[in-house]
């Protein structure tokens, strides 16, 4: 149990405000006040993961918020972990839905207390919300915020809330929100404002590129395009020139293709969560060649799966099935390939415990692989400057305690006994007050 102050300072009332919070609360609340936080503690009779296993161990958290084994000069106070499991906080690597404040309001205190402190939004651009982040006591979230697609292109029909029927002002408007890029000398104009914004990543868009040419222009695919293809390679060389990576969305076989021949640092979703039947597309368009997984792998391409996407729609059985097998012989032959992968769900209303749960059920990698993606890869891909999603000496003092093992059931992943970011106490269960 924790020490009576520590109990006070966790308790009933802030959990109970947490959630009572309007909009402007939300915002400021995503973090603990610094009063709730210990000045140095320590983290007794727990099991720690090391990437592989869980290991008995005590830790201590310093008064800067960084962990170490050597125990400091005086410990406020003591958690007593007896009989639970230790993992690095939640990284969620695709996401929409924390890049304004009514998102914020309705989907950040779930990420938070599922445990997801580090979140990369994709095509946000977050200028009115970022300054509420990345602090030691608030998640820490990134944002894509310059996404470039062609002038029907996805995620226009997102913007237009699915009308595809729209008026010349109300598609001009929905381009504002993007960069739109039909040639190079677009890829000139809009180049200024990357080199401006210089943002975490670049996301550019593909769909079905194979059929680019027959596609482009037609309204019934206004606003689910993607990119010529051939401006890909010329983004790529641009954004590496500015040491900018650069995703790129993808649907089919093809678009992965042309995205690892380009050289693109991350797959920001694996092909094969859908088959496109209705748009000439079929179930071997989805299909990556190994020739392209090895490229990947060569190059150092990661992957961002979404392979969860379909548990959003209710295929037939039959369609799910199909589906899932062009995922696992993808998914397999990538990890057999040495291809990392990282874990991102495009989950909006949810998180990336969606995820890791569906591709256990797939079983293309171990457990202990999956949620090493989840709590160690995926956060130190999205802030390879920090020590972080780990525990060694100076690490970050940022874990989970959870009330059981994860490896013998994924269930505990949102049994939260404990939440910590840096030496602040962001989670708390009722058991720990």
């Amino acid at each position: 149990m924790l020490k009576k102050k520590l109990k006070k300072n966790i308790g009933d009332p802030w959990r109970g405000n947490f959630f009572a919070l309007g909009l402007v609360g939300v915002l400021s609340t995503m973090a603990v006040p610094h009063a709730y936080c210990a000045d140095s503690f320590a983290i007794e009779g727990a099991k720690w993961f090391d990437g592989a296993n869980f290991k008995q161990a005590t830790w201590f958290v310093d008064e800067d918020g960084f962990l170490t084994k050597t125990r400091p000069q005086k410990v406020d106070y003591t958690i007593d972990a007896s009989g639970k499991f230790v993992v690095p906080p939640y990284g969620e690597g695709h996401n929409h839905n924390l890049q304004n404040p009514w998102a914020i309001k309705n989907f950040g205190p779930l990420q938070v207390n599922s445990g997801v402190f580090y979140s990369v939004q994709m095509c946000s651009f977050g200028e009115e919300v970022k300054a509420q982040f990345s602090s030691k006591d608030t998640m820490d979230v990134l944002y894509a915020s310059d996404c470039i697609t062609a002038s029907d292109g996805h995620p226009l029909r997102l913007i237009l809330n699915g009308k595809k029927n729209v008026s010349d002002d109300e598609l001009k408007i929905a381009q504002e929100m993007v960069m739109v890029a039909e040639d190079k000398g677009d890829l000139d104009q809009i180049w200024e404002k990357v080199k401006a914004n210089h943002p975490s990543f670049i996301k550019l868009m593909l769909v079905g590129s194979e059929k680019f040419e027959e596609r482009h222009g037609d309204k019934k695919y206004l606003g689910v395009n993607g990119l010529n293809p051939k401006l890909v390679p010329v983004i790529v060389e641009r954004a590496h020139k500015l040491g900018i990576p650069v995703v790129a969305h993808v649907d089919t076989a093809h678009d992965a293709m042309v995205a690892i021949k380009a050289g693109v640092d991350i797959l920001g979703h694996l092909p094969g969560y859908r088959i496109a039947r209705n748009e000439g597309f079929d179930r071997q368009d989805y299909v990556l060649s190994d020739a392209v997984i090895a490229a990947a792998a060569k190059q150092g391409t990661k992957l961002i799966a979404t392979a969860s996407v379909p548990s959003e729609h209710s295929y037939p059985e039959d369609e799910l099935k199909e589906i899932q097998a062009v995922q696992k012989d993808n998914l397999s032959r990538l990890r057999n390939a040495g291809v990392p992968l990282l874990m991102g769900s495009d989950n909006f209303s949810g998180t990336v415990l969606r995820e890791i749960r569906y591709l256990d059920t797939l079983d293309i990698a171990p457990r202990e692989v999956l949620l090493k993606s989840l709590t160690m890869d995926t956060p130190k891909w999205m802030f390879p400057e920090r020590h972080l999603g780990s525990f060694s000496e100076g690490a970050e003092g940022s874990f989970l305690i959870l009330e059981g093992n994860p490896l013998e059931d994924l269930g505990f992943l949102d049994k939260i006994y404990i939440g910590v970011k840096q030496g602040h106490i962001l989670v708390s269960s009722p058991s720990s007050n």
